[in-house]
């Protein structure tokens, strides 16, 4: 990874987390597929919050047809269950604690299919119906869910869906040797939001790293914004966004830091060609022959530096993490480093980075509202 216009602090802390240091056995994680007596086609794995955003990140180029399951929404239910078959279908539930309650909902939608859980403890819910059903269980490490990206809670659904897995772990580890580049991004948010700077704009130029989405926005926000402290996180794919969101960035209130996410390079980038009758069509005073100079990845570049240069021209902080490719190995280093960034963001505020106390109640009034039916 590249960092560009980000600040280098050297004033780096001692404090880190085991969470880090964490090496899943990959050994025993295929030992477990080898468990699976028939041929699939199919893999739906269930989850909510950090047991599912990691994979969602990484997940984009599975080879078998994955289907995420984040909702007890009864139309997305239905919908899965339409386009797979119980024989070519594997399904795996993912919760740490095995009590999150839209968990055990979806999966109940799919009970008559082979089931697949992992989870953490004795006493969770999701281990004691897995146990009363016989299911398979995936032991998960006891590392919190949003930190879970490099532990069966990711992995074992990767490896099921076709993905070389040894890569991304490959990634993650190096991405944790990004301690001082992630604590200056954690610094200049951090100096920032002190003169008035509360929101943070994401924007992704590169379609496989759209599902990073909901990791950096759970990430920042679960870990950081506590005792009323933290930024707000969006994000919004790119150069899309610059049809919509770029009005709010340019025009709206300046309160907004922008982070541009790029590819130095796209395995399938090509040259632009045009068929010969329009070459000489113009738009906006540009020959539409002079396309056919570049490439499709220096096109999507290009909207990348408009975006850029206005912002710089208008005064608005930004920085730019470039990644070498969206290959597994690059999407496990910004895994990692979105991880410190929100581990360092939590501990230059003196919150805990590790608990997420404002979720619980909200949870909780939801299981009091099912008991009144």
């Amino acid at each position: 990874m590249k960092f560009h216009d980000l600040k280098s602090f050297d004033d780096l802390p001692k404090d880190w987390s085991q969470f880090f240091d964490y090496r899943e056995d990959i050994s025993y994680l295929k030992r477990q597929t080898d468990k699976i007596d028939f041929d699939f086609e199919n893999v739906i794995v269930i989850g909510n919050g950090g047991s599912i955003t990691s994979f969602k990140a990484y997940a984009v180029k599975p080879k078998k047809k994955v289907y995420i399951i984040d909702s007890m929404d009864p139309t997305l239910l239905k919908n899965v269950k339409k386009q797979c078959q119980s024989d070519k279908t594997v399904v795996i539930a993912v919760s740490k604690s095995g009590n999150t309650l839209g968990v055990v909902e979806s999966l109940a939608y799919f009970s008559s299919y082979k089931i697949i859980v992992v989870t953490e403890g004795e006493e969770g819910t999701l281990r004691q119906i897995a146990t009363k059903m016989k299911w398979q269980i995936i032991e998960h490490p006891n590392i919190s869910g949003r930190y879970s990206g490099a532990t069966s809670a990711g992995l074992f659904p990767a490896l099921l869906s076709g993905i070389e897995i040894e890569n991304i772990v490959s990634g993650i580890s190096h991405g944790y040797k990004y301690k001082k580049e992630a604590w200056s991004l954690a610094k200049y948010f951090y100096n920032l939001e002190g003169k008035g700077y509360l929101e943070v704009y994401v924007s992704a130029y590169a379609n496989s790293l759209n599902n990073f989405r909901t990791l950096i926005v759970q990430l920042m926000h679960e870990t950081v914004c506590k005792q009323g402290r933290g930024q707000t996180f969006y994000f919004s794919e790119a150069p899309e966004c610059q049809h919509h969101t770029n009005q709010r960035f340019f025009g709206g209130k300046k309160n907004v830091i922008g982070v541009f996410i790029t590819t130095e390079k796209s395995a399938d980038d090509k040259k632009i060609s045009l068929p010969k009758e329009i070459e000489n069509i113009e738009l906006k005073r540009l020959v539409l022959k002079k396309l056919e100079n570049i490439t499709y990845q220096q096109a999507l570049l290009a909207e990348y530096k408009g975006t850029k240069t206005e912002a710089n021209r208008l005064a608005i902080p930004n920085i730019t993490i470039e990644l070498a490719n969206t290959e597994d190995q690059s999407l496990g280093e910004l895994l990692a480093f979105w991880q410190l960034v929100a581990f360092y963001s939590a501990i230059i505020r003196n919150v805990n980075p590790f608990d997420e106390p404002a979720v619980t109640n909200s949870k909780n009034i939801t299981i009091e509202e099912i008991k009144k039916n």
